[in-house]
């Protein structure tokens, strides 16, 4: 009898963990950093000097510039890790741009 119980349990639990791992929604990634840049070329730079390039298809990121900002989005996983390193070694990726938020002028 235990036995059944047991193989019953751990036939019904594995199909609802499966469903309970497709429910969640991923979580969206934020950086938050120095905005620098120009037209079609902005990257951010975090408080550790990690820089990343940003892609904003629909933003307009121009009146950001020099400013402290919040960025959701996807980070680009497509591009080779080692060919992400700035002229001061830091390590850089792309990120594509969903959303910013702006806290005002970078601290310099």
């Amino acid at each position: 009898m235990r036995v059944t119980l047991v193989l019953a349990t751990l036939t019904l639990a594995g199909p609802l963990a499966a469903l309970a791992q497709t429910a969640e929604a991923p979580a969206a990634n934020k950086l938050t950093g120095c905005l620098k840049g120009s037209k079609n070329q902005y990257y951010l730079v975090e408080q550790d000097g990690k820089r990343h390039s940003l892609i904003a298809k629909n933003q307009d990121l121009s009146s950001y510039v020099n400013h402290n900002i919040t960025v959701t989005g996807k980070a680009d996983t497509s591009r080779d890790p080692a060919a992400g390193n700035d002229a001061m070694g830091h390590r850089s990726g792309l990120f594509s741009v969903d959303s910013v938020s702006d806290q005002g002028s970078c601290k310099k």
